[in-house]
C-alpha cells in the first residue's frame, strides 16, 4: 500500500507530496514528531496516522484545535479513505491510499506457457485415441464389460491335411483335452491366465 499526503493549503506547500512510510506518522510541533508544521494552534503532539494491515486511521491527541476527517471532528480514533480532507489546525490535506495486489494471490499464468499446455494435452489425447483404434482393429471380437475380446483366437482355418507344419494332427477346435497347452477357446482372459501359470510353475522349477 502506498500512503500520502497532499498540502491542499494555500501558500508555498500547496501541492506537496508528503509519504508516509511508517506505520505510526505523527503530526505536531514537539520535535519527534515526524511533520512539525510551525504554527501555534497545532498542539505538540496533535494527532497521528496509522497503518494497520491494509487500512488507514486517524488518532487524535485530544488536541486543542482538533482534527477533522471531512469537516468531521474525530474524538479517538476514525478510518481514513483514499480522497478524504484531513484539517490539521490550520492545515489541510487530502488523503492519497494506493493499495497494492495482495502476494497472496496466485501469478496468473502467461498466455505462451497455457498455449504449450494445450497442445500438448491434445497430442497426448490424439495418442490415445490411435492407441484405442489399433486396439479395436486388433481384437477379433466385441469388448467384454472388463475390455477383454470375445470369441476365439483358434484359426478356422485348418490344413488340408489335417496336420500342422509339425506332421501331427491338428487338434480339434473348441476341445481343450486334446491339446493341454491351448485352453478352450470362448475366453481370452481364462487362456491368458492359464499361460501365465504355465510360465510360472516353469520359472519356478
Amino acid at each position: 500500500m502506498k500512503l500520502s499526503l497532499v498540502v491542499t493549503s494555500q501558500g508555498k506547500a500547496e501541492g506537496k507530496v508528503i509519504p508516509i512510510t511508517l506505520s505510526q506518522f505523527l503530526i505536531g510541533r514537539d520535535p519527534q514528531c515526524h511533520l512539525r508544521p510551525v504554527s501555534a494552534m497545532i498542539s505538540k503532539r496533535h494527532c497521528a496516522v496509522l497503518v494497520k494491515g491494509a487500512k488507514v486511521y486517524l488518532r487524535d491527541f485530544d488536541s486543542t484545535n482538533g482534527s477533522f476527517i471531512n469537516d468531521k471532528q474525530v474524538k479517538g480514533e476514525a478510518e481514513l479513505h483514499n480522497d478524504d480532507r484531513l484539517q490539521v489546525g490550520p492545515l489541510s490535506f487530502v488523503v492519497k491510499i494506493e493499495t497494492t495486489v495482495p502476494v497472496n494471490k496466485p501469478t496468473p499464468v502467461p498466455p505462451a506457457a497455457a498455449s504449450v499446455g494445450s497442445e500438448d494435452d491434445e497430442s497426448v489425447a490424439a495418442m490415445l485415441l490411435s492407441l484405442q483404434d489399433d486396439e479395436g482393429s486388433a481384437s477379433s471380437g466385441p469388448l467384454g464389460s472388463d475390455g477383454v475380446p470375445q470369441g476365439s483366437t483358434v484359426l478356422d482355418i485348418l490344413s488340408p491335411t489335417g496336420k500342422d507344419d509339425t506332421g501331427e494332427k491338428e487338434p480339434v477346435k473348441g476341445d481343450p483335452k486334446k491339446d493341454p497347452a491351448k485352453p478352450a477357446s470362448g475366453n481370452t482372459s481364462s487362456a491368458a491366465k492359464a499361460i501365465l501359470e504355465k510360465y510360472t510353475r516353469r520359472n519356478r522349477t
